[in-house]
């Protein structure tokens, strides 16, 4: 059997927008019963999901970002929002939206695909959308739960965006507990500045 890892990147949030983001979940946090809020230390956005991967093409996936970042400069994002993703009728998910005012993020994401394609990886199907997932919803959500979540979501967008500095992509190990996914940083490629 091969020994495997389940890798993703993503773009790591500074810890004053992720004390952002905790602080306004709290508001609704402790009420919703059949919401899974995503840990703190957890938060991010993700670039690209791999899943299993052996540690030759965990290689590749270095060395390629290595490549990648070589000519990426540190850019800016925002968290410009909440919104709550369906499946149907139902709730699925609460996402923290990001906005790209300038592309950088969408450059970074079409290079990384392209220079990873030709590592032998398949490019993802569908077209970015920046998030930050901030919870998943259980199945058997209840009405006044989801009305919360929904009243809550909309009083998000009157809040001022929050910005910040992408300065690397981190590759990271996802490791599936009882409690969730436990994050673990396997390496931190650096934006090039001038």
């Amino acid at each position: 059997m091969v020994d495997t890892e389940r890798l993703f990147l993503a773009i790591a949030l500074p810890e004053n927008v992720r004390s952002c983001l905790v602080e306004r979940m709290r508001v609704v946090n402790a009420r919703a019963v059949k919401v899974r809020w995503v840990p703190a230390k957890n938060i991010h956005t993700t670039l690209k999901f791999f899943g299993d991967t052996p540690a030759e093409q965990k290689a590749v996936i270095e060395n390629t970002m290595e490549r990648v970042v070589a000519r990426v400069q540190p850019f800016d994002l925002a968290i410009a929002g909440v919104k709550i993703v369906r499946r149907g009728r139902r709730p699925q998910m609460v996402w923290a939206t990001v906005t790209d005012s300038d592309g950088e993020l969408r450059r970074l994401h079409g290079r990384t695909e392209r220079l990873l394609e030709q590592g032998g990886f398949s490019r993802e199907r569908r077209p970015l959308s920046p998030h930050i997932t901030l919870a998943r919803v259980r199945d058997g959500i209840a009405p006044w739960e989801q009305h919360m979540l929904e009243e809550w979501s909309l009083a998000q967008r009157d809040l001022a965006p929050v910005p910040f500095r992408v300065e690397d992509v981190v590759l990271m190990r996802s490791e599936l507990k009882l409690r969730g996914a436990e994050y673990t940083v396997c390496r931190r490629f650096k934006l090039q500045e001038k």
